[in-house]
């Protein structure tokens, strides 16, 4: 195959160094041409400046967290329930709270809060009832467990002389209606725990963030 010289023009068979008429050069260079640079994603000063606490936690370690926080709380709250009159409950949701922030240093929103509280409630609540029940049966209790709560619900309701509140409590004498007045009273605590812990922790992670960004 043939070029042209770029000098004079005349055909210059491919791989000759010299036109055969003016005696111009002809190698060439070609430079080859630069592949683009693959897409990183590089933070840019305004990014890398900004808070950590803003950033989304990942999925994974967010859960792990969570769990932890919570079973410590919940741990540590089956002795706050000792305290009466739903203080104990409400306390280890602040302690959930605050275990959370310690570890992770980031505020709670009060979706996570409500979450935290409830999880660490529940825990406090299952572990609670787990110790009362092994504790029944290692001392051998189930009577005097039974008698007592008779003897409670007997004066919750005052010897009414209602009819059918005499017939509730023959009832709840028998196996079938102990075990679902139990049940019931379970639950019902269940629910206690759960609501009155989150409310702790929502309260202490909304205090916590008006001390951090004050109005």
């Amino acid at each position: 195959m043939e070029h042209p010289c770029e000098k004079c023009g005349t055909p210059v068979e491919d791989g000759r160094p010299f036109c055969p008429q003016c005696r111009a050069p002809q190698v060439r260079v070609e430079i080859a041409t630069q592949s683009p640079l693959p897409n990183f994603d590089i933070p840019t000063e305004a990014e890398s400046a900004r808070d950590p606490s803003d950033r989304p936690p990942t999925r994974a370690p967010f859960e792990r967290t969570i769990f932890r926080t919570a079973l410590q709380a919940g741990l540590v709250g089956v002795a706050a329930n000792l305290i009466p009159f739903g203080v104990g409950m409400v306390l280890t949701g602040v302690l959930a709270a605050w275990l959370h922030r310690k570890a992770v240093g980031r505020k709670l929103t009060t979706r996570t809060a409500a979450r935290l509280g409830a999880e660490a409630g529940a825990i406090a609540f299952a572990v609670s009832a787990l110790l009362t029940v092994v504790s029944i049966v290692l001392l051998h209790a189930q009577q005097q467990f039974r008698d007592l709560m008779m003897k409670a619900v007997e004066q919750r309701a005052g010897g009414a002389p209602d009819p059918e509140m005499q017939a509730a409590l023959q009832w709840l004498h028998t196996p079938d209606g102990f075990a679902a007045a139990l049940a019931f009273s379970m639950v019902v605590l269940l629910l206690l725990s759960v609501l009155l812990a989150a409310v702790g922790c929502m309260a202490t992670a909304a205090l916590s963030q008006d001390q951090k960004h004050p109005s």
